[in-house]
């Protein structure tokens, strides 16, 4: 794929995927955060409210 067209397509903010996903992108770094953070706590919670959904657990 040509530069131009990656741009067109892809790259530039008011055309590509991100575009109007501000709060998806707020979302997303929230969960990241939660999950990946220095804080344990919201991990914790994270873990218990979601266990229930988890199949095929392999351990």
């Amino acid at each position: 794929m040509n530069a131009d067209q990656l741009w067109d397509t892809t790259m530039d903010p008011k055309q590509g995927f991100w575009a109007g996903n501000d709060r998806r992108c707020q979302t997303a770094d929230e969960l990241f955060n939660s999950l990946m953070g220095d804080d344990v706590e919201p991990r914790k919670i994270f873990i218990d409210e979601n266990a229930k959904f988890v199949v095929n657990l392999d351990v």
